[in-house]
């Protein structure tokens, strides 16, 4: 049996097994998605029409206001004469009466209006300020009358209220011939109109945004919690695809992947307010129960899966590595063999390529006599005898193997100078006195630091060049090549 055959056996077992179970998940996680999906899109829609109808509602009396007092004749004859009379406290009390009760009947954070004959601005508190075309926050009066617009909605800072975000309903007075008197409107702080519909998305559990795209250019390019501007929405939904918005007030439905996460928008146009509006979701706020059920039925099975995996793979590789241990080891000495030992030979030499490195080959002095007058086995006990100390010997240094016959191979990660050292303990641990034992056991060792990029054919000739010196030299002796 090859030696991979248990482990290739175990793991084509485990991938029919994940095979079957991953194909009957995918087909309930498709069902669950498409059926997920058609849920998320009946909630999106809902959810539309719903926080649509509670805008419509919170803006239309703001608008209705503003409408009823730019048709107000007191209001259109004030203008007429406010040129002449800008100077007269009575005459300008009379509106600033006119504008405090509709701020306190309807509780307006300010009611104003603008003289387009003197640019005066007026609010409930009194005179404000003489608009002026050099003033930067001044531009939306002047581009509201050139826009010839009846009326517009725009977020804005209000100078009357310490500049606070608030929203302004912008409405024309216009005299009997058709030109403008000037502008008169109200102003509602953002965060009572924001609340209101934040209400509703957390009610849905969702995200809405309102693009206010038909009110007159501003001042103020900020933005907050619900109002954006459009070239903000992809940072805030987090969608990079394009996102459609068409003037459409037919509800326009995408889907869109977010990373890991599906989103479904609608975008649609609330041509009375120049507003599109935005209506985010993502899927796991729908998802997370059935995730939570088919987690818990997703983890029995891998339980029992992992505990098929566990118990195969275990016994596979068991005996995988004990075929493979067989394979390459001295049954003998219980050292590499001449195959495993170039195997690790490149290794070794790759991990401790910033060190010295020494190859080391030995064979044991007159070892053909041993067996010839001991017998095989008594050979066979020396050999096992010699792998065992150098194996303790070198322990940490580096690896031996039992290269054949008598003849033994390492490589250590020192110096030759380290690497004698070490050898000539080994060669301590082996004497004896004759009264030990009829034979003692002595060796020849060849030493060759490795340097370069040498093959290991290369490396082990030098090795043996060496070892074949110590032997011509007299035996149990260490020879250094460079």
């Amino acid at each position: 049996m090859k030696k991979h055959t248990l482990l290739i056996s175990n793991m084509i077992i485990i991938l029919a097994i994940v095979a079957g179970f991953s194909a009957i998940v995918y087909k309930d996680t498709r069902t669950y998605q498409d059926l997920a999906e058609n849920q998320l899109e009946s909630i999106v829609n809902l959810a539309d029409i719903n926080i649509s109808k509670q805008i419509d509602s919170s803006m239309s009396k703001p608008v209705m206001v503003s409408k009823t007092m730019a048709n107000d004749e007191f209001l259109k004859a004030w203008f007429l004469e406010e040129p002449e009379n800008s100077g007269n406290d009575a005459y300008l009390k009379e509106l600033y009466n006119y504008l405090k009760a509709y701020q306190t009947k309807y509780g307006y954070t300010t009611v104003f209006c603008v003289s387009s004959q003197t640019g005066h601005y007026y609010y409930q508190d009194g005179f404000n300020k003489t608009l002026s075309e050099q003033d930067e926050h001044d531009i939306w009066y002047f581009n509201f009358l050139e826009s010839g617009k009846e009326y517009d909605l725009e977020v804005d800072t209000n100078e009357a209220d310490n500049n606070d975000v608030s929203l302004f309903v912008n409405f024309r007075v216009d005299g009997i011939d058709g030109k403008p008197l000037g502008v008169i409107g109200v102003g509602l702080k953002i965060d009572l109109i924001e609340n209101t519909i934040q209400s509703y998305a957390q009610d849905y559990g969702l995200e809405v945004y309102i693009i206010n795209h038909g009110g007159a250019e501003n001042s103020f390019s900020g933005n907050t919690n619900i109002f954006i501007n459009e070239e903000d929405l992809s940072e805030r939904t987090g969608i990079s695809e394009n996102i459609v918005l068409n003037k459409s007030e037919k509800a326009e439905l995408q889907w869109f992947t977010s990373g890991k996460e599906r989103e479904c928008l609608i975008t649609k146009y609330n041509d009375t307010l120049g507003w599109y509006l935005v209506v985010e979701m993502k899927t796991n706020s729908i998802s997370s129960v059935f995730q939570e059920r088919i987690t818990q039925n997703v983890l029995l099975m891998l339980i029992s899966l992992a505990a098929c995996i566990i118990v195969t793979t275990a016994v596979f590789s068991y005996y995988n590595l004990l075929i493979m241990r067989i394979e390459n080891t001295d049954d003998l000495t219980g050292l590499s063999n001449r195959k495993l030992f170039l195997k690790q030979y490149q290794t070794f030499v790759r991990k401790h390529h910033k060190e010295k490195r020494t190859l080391f080959m030995l064979d044991i002095d007159h070892f053909k006599k041993v067996n010839d007058t001991y017998g095989h086995m008594f050979g066979n006990a020396v050999l096992a005898m010699v792998g065992e100390k150098l194996q303790t010997a070198i322990s940490g240094y580096g690896l031996a193997s039992r290269w054949g016959g008598d003849e033994f191979l390492g490589i250590l990660a020192v110096g030759q100078a380290e690497a004698q050292e070490i050898l000539n303990k080994f060669m301590d641990s082996l004497k004896c006195t004759e009264n030990e034992s009829p034979y003692c056991v002595t060796v020849s060792v060849g030493i060759s630091e490795i340097s370069g990029k040498p093959s290991p054919e290369q490396m082990i000739k030098k090795a043996d060049v060496a070892l074949y010196k110590s032997k011509e030299d007299g035996r149990n002796r260490i020879t250094i090549v460079v």
